[in-house]
């Protein structure tokens, strides 16, 4: 067997594929649609990082690290409206799904918690839910328990396990403490944990990917609050990029190609194998390389747009698409956002971004109060607390409360960047059939191929949790010391399509039955005996907690499969 792979795609999967398998001896191609933004990536033998985005919120305004929505766009529409024959409500950008070498993570705020025991197997612990295509995963926490270990390790995260409730560790057990301690308690978190405290919930310092003291050569975290959104100016944090990709290529066994737009996989006449990879330069130039081995790792919405564009004869409705489950299931967290407010500045940007998380909404949740909104059971999510928002965005918040002038200026002085405390509910979002990724049929991008377009709207499950869970976190606010008052604004009630997130899944669910599953437990295609999928597609559900963590360890684990001759 050739020992060289193609890896589409530079981000939390594409990344850490590379850097497994090189270093088990393969030579590894990257290609990334984006551009470089970190001078002295690769370099020897002690090439210090650069960064060209770093903690600048102006930056977020230019799409820095983001596609352009003119040249790259997604179409978006509601289930509604696409069942009324709507071809497509909104064009442009998604969200915060990036676009440059290192992918997302480039701009991701590195919170780095486990899944749990109970989120591999949903379905056989509590059944299937009208309307969603729950299923169990094809391998369970065990499987992933010893990648976990290894990318902690590798890039680095904070955390404390003696002050984890009981049941996170039983969902969650862990073989050794964190690598590093966990950095100071933001002011803003430590207000919202005591009103949490109150009502009964149990904050604890958030795992996160980011130096709380100097390792690797890279600093400690200054607590300067900018992470969500930016890169980090100082490299405190760890990231695809910085603790998979940079070591990887200065193995001399990967390369880079930055802004190479791949629109098919070529295979051979059966359709068996695939033979090349084919991708456009920004001029259009048609390139194509030979390869024994592709990994596929441009996030669930681009893998899902890949195959779909690498339909031949073998494969009519896409690669790897004959149980028609090739971009179905597409999942995205929505969020319940809460804020408690104060006659005091609070300082919410001086700390690591979100500091604590609570366990105590993950749920499943059942009883009749559960039954009474039209769902057998409810499953929640991860509390972030103490998060606050840059003086821009503050800006613009409060001008569509208090309008402009002096109401604007008095609304400002306790804006989030100020007097505000707030938090988030990570939502599980249920797998649905018409939740999907389609080939737009009119919409291309700039080198004429199709865009991808998003067919979205929340399950009523997400609806019911946002409203029975919601209110348990306004009360946590409410009870927060010498707060004058709290809100929540629980989005999947809000909004009826897309919550725009980086958080998101699906597309090429991995499962045994190749009728019900686009790829095996590794990673490989049912259909295709060369192509794997590595990243957030292949997540049959979408558990309530940031998925980098589980992304990069299940690539690890795809990567090692490939690596030693045991994925089948």
């Amino acid at each position: 067997m050739s020992r060289e792979a193609v890896v589409v795609g530079s981000g939390a999967a594409g990344s850490a594929a590379a850097w497994e398998l090189a270093r088990r001896g393969w030579d590894v191609t990257v290609l990334e649609r984006g551009r470089n933004l970190r001078p002295g990536l690769g370099q020897r033998p002690s090439g210090r990082l650069g960064t060209e985005y770093g903690s600048d919120e102006v930056k977020g305004y230019r799409g820095f690290g983001f596609p352009d929505a003119e040249l790259e766009p997604y179409t978006t529409r509601t289930q509604a409206e696409a069942s009324s024959g709507v071809a497509r409500s909104a064009q442009g950008a998604l969200g915060q799904l990036g676009a440059a070498v290192g992918g997302t993570s480039l701009h991701y705020n590195a919170k780095t918690p486990r899944f749990w025991k109970q989120d591999f197997s949903l379905l056989s612990d509590h059944g299937p839910i009208d309307g969603a295509q729950v299923a169990d995963w094809p391998i369970g926490y065990d499987d992933l328990a010893p990648y976990y270990d290894l990318v902690e390790r590798q890039v680095g995260v904070q955390g404390d396990r003696s002050a984890m409730p009981a049941r996170t560790l039983e969902q969650s057990p862990r073989r050794r403490d964190f690598p590093m301690p966990p950095n100071p308690t933001g002011y803003a978190a430590g207000l919202l944990a005591e009103g949490a405290r109150l009502v009964g919930m149990e904050p604890y310092p958030y795992p996160a990917a980011v130096n709380s003291e100097p390792r690797k050569g890279r600093p400690a975290c200054n607590s300067c609050g900018m992470c969500s959104g930016f890169g980090c100016p100082i490299n405190a944090r760890g990231d695809a990029l910085v603790s998979f990709l940079n070591p990887a290529l200065r193995t001399g066994r990967v390369r880079v190609i930055e802004r190479a737009f791949v629109d098919r996989v070529e295979t051979t006449g059966n359709g068996r194998r695939a033979r090349a990879v084919r991708y456009r330069d920004v001029r259009g130039k048609v390139h194509r390389i030979q390869a024994s081995t592709v990994v596929l790792a441009g996030s669930p919405i681009n893998t899902a747009r890949l195959l779909l564009m690498s339909a031949n004869r073998a494969h009519p409705t896409g690669l790897g698409n004959r149980s028609d489950q090739v971009g179905r299931n597409m999942m995205f967290h929505n969020f319940t956002i809460a804020a408690a407010f104060f006659p005091f500045t609070v300082h919410p940007l001086r700390a690591q971004s979100t500091t604590l998380q609570i366990d105590d909404l993950v749920g499943p949740f059942t009883g009749p109060e559960v039954s009474a909104l039209g769902v057998p059971y409810l499953v929640g999510g991860i509390i972030q607390l103490g998060s606050g928002g840059p003086p821009i965005n503050g800006a613009q918040l409060m001008a569509g409360f208090a309008g402009y002038g002096a109401a604007h200026k008095a609304a400002m002085r306790v804006g989030p960047h100020a007097g505000v405390a707030g938090s988030q509910l990570v939502h599980q979002d249920l797998p649905q059939a018409e939740n999907r990724v389609d080939l737009d049929p009119d919409v291309t991008d700039f080198l004429g191929n199709p865009a991808a377009r998003i067919t979205y709207s929340p399950h009523r499950h997400e609806q019911a949790a946002a409203a029975y869970l919601g209110a348990q976190m306004l009360a946590a606010h409410q009870a927060a010391p010498q707060s004058i008052g709290a809100i929540v604004l629980p989005f999947p009630l809000i909004n009826q399509g897309i919550t725009y997130t980086a958080h998101l899944a699906g597309t090429a669910r991995m499962g045994d039955d190749p009728r019900t599953s686009v790829c095996a437990s590794s990673g490989r295609l049912h259909d295709v005996d060369n192509v794997f999928v590595a990243d957030a597609s292949t997540f049959p559900t979408f558990p309530g907690f940031n998925p980098t963590l589980t992304i990069m360890a299940n690539s690890i684990r795809i990567a090692r499969g490939i690596a030693d001759g045991s994925a089948v």
